[in-house]
């Protein structure tokens, strides 16, 4: 058969990777349409208070905090207590000093800003973003869907949500994991950030919608190029900032990524010309198990709290 020769399958493996970076392509192209986003800031006062709340808190308070620690508190200090040296000292005991004040600038009064205030104001964060990514969301389809969109049970709403979080700690020991791949191993930890970023923005939306955890992480996993796409641009931009920066940038503009996610609609690739023109990501693509050893840890998880494996 001419699929079996060689020129029959480098043409099939050809044709996977053009439909893997077309989805891509697109996931990237709809993260980008941040003009989009604009008729819903101008429109609903909710909207445009709730982003603007959240680019004040992660970025004028948590990231200015942290950029403040390097360049203003911890400069200042040093010269304190530079200053603060007795000058009739001996030289070893202006060296002792000197050591002293750095281990007291650098090291204690370091983590103690880190621990007393950085680490609070994140964890605030993800509390009060949060709250405010929901009204952005409520506010969005209340402006371009029906309002009458289905919800699952509260009982079943809660135990997913409790399922969701073993899951979330799950794709993080992934991610951590892969580290430790030989050569390509800071790559794949990339790609999951992408991901990480693309279903943060995506599962409000879901969320909304009613859809079970299964049917969401099915849905992604049909159609990882795309979902890899749309969380490639916010990725790069944060890819050489520490942990908490990283955070930040996504925490303050999540309300825009978030209000494209619901306007995106990542459909279906199919052979038929009809559908190549906005090809995105599932039938041409081998469904990839990205949430399987995130899931087996939740499973592990329930067990333990609850002594059997969660329906999710």
């Amino acid at each position: 058969a001419p699929c079996c020769s060689p020129s029959g399958r480098a043409h099939a493996m050809m044709k996977y990777v053009r439909t893997m970076l077309r989805a891509f392509g697109w996931g990237v192209y709809d993260s980008l349409q941040f003009h989009r986003t604009v008729i819903f800031l101008v429109v609903s006062s909710r909207i445009r208070r709730n982003t603007l709340m959240c680019v004040f808190l992660n970025g004028l308070v948590f990231i200015g905090s942290y950029y403040m620690l390097d360049f203003i508190v911890l400069p200042l200090l040093r010269l304190i207590i530079t200053f603060d040296l007795d000058p009739s000292a001996g030289e070893d005991e202006k060296i002792l000093g000197e050591e002293t004040s750095k281990f007291l600038v650098d090291k204690v009064f370091f983590w103690l800003y880190h621990t007393f205030w950085l680490y609070p104001i994140y964890a605030l964060s993800n509390i009060i973003s949060a709250i405010w990514y929901q009204g952005i969301v409520d506010a969005t389809y209340d402006l371009i869907h029906d309002k009458n969109i289905g919800r699952v049970e509260k009982i079943s709403f809660v135990v997913e949500k409790f399922y969701y979080f073993f899951l979330t700690i799950g794709f993080y020991i992934q991610m951590f994991l892969v580290t430790f791949i030989p050569i390509v191993g800071d790559f794949i930890c990339f790609v999951h950030v992408c991901w990480l970023y693309s279903l943060y923005s995506f599962d409000y939306k879901w969320d909304k919608q009613g859809r079970k955890l299964t049917e969401r992480l099915q849905y992604f996993e049909r159609r990882w190029p795309y979902f890899l796409g749309f969380g490639f641009p916010i990725s790069a931009v944060s890819l050489y900032f520490p942990f908490l920066v990283k955070y930040g940038l996504y925490a303050l503009t999540a309300p825009l990524f978030i209000m494209l996610a619901i306007m995106a609609e990542p459909v279906e690739i199919s052979d038929g010309p009809d559908k190549q023109s906005r090809a995105r990501g599932e039938n041409l693509v081998l469904r990839l198990p990205i949430y399987w050893f995130p899931g087996k840890c939740a499973d592990y998880a329930a067990i333990c709290c609850c002594g059997k494996s969660s329906e999710h």
